[in-house]
C-alpha cells in the first residue's frame, strides 16, 4: 500500500501542521517506508517471509546476515580495575560517611 501525497497533507491539516513540497516529499517517502515495513511484519506473522527490511534500507536476504558468535567477555576484575570505592554495582555511589 503506497501513501499518497494527498493523504500525508491530510493528515498534516488534522495534525495542525504545515510543510513545504521538500518536505512534504520526504515525508510521503518516509511514511511510504514505514508502511511497507509493517506490511513486511504482517506477512512474516501470516505466514512468514524470506527476507526483514529496514526502514529506509533495502530488503536483506537472511543469508547475508552474520552469524551469531559466542565470544567470552572481559573478567569482572579487569572491568572493575578502573573504579573507584567499588560496591558490587555499577553506576551507584554511595556518600561517603
Amino acid at each position: 500500500m503506497a501513501v499518497s501525497k494527498t493523504e500525508i497533507e491530510k493528515l498534516a491539516k488534522l495534525a495542525k501542521l504545515s510543510f513545504s513540497d521538500e518536505e512534504l516529499e520526504r515525508f510521503t517517502a518516509e511514511f511510504d517506508a514505514i508502511i511497507a515495513f509493517a506490511d513486511t511484519i504482517n506477512q512474516s506473522i501470516e505466514g512468514g517471509t524470506e527476507q526483514i527490511r529496514s526502514i529506509g534500507a533495502r530488503m536483506v536476504p537472511f543469508e547475508t546476515l552474520r552469524p551469531d558468535e559466542v565470544v567470552p567477555s572481559l573478567p569482572s576484575d579487569k572491568i572493575l580495575s578502573n573504579v573507584e570505592g567499588y560496591n558490587g554495582f555499577f553506576g551507584l555511589e554511595r556518600s561517603k560517611k
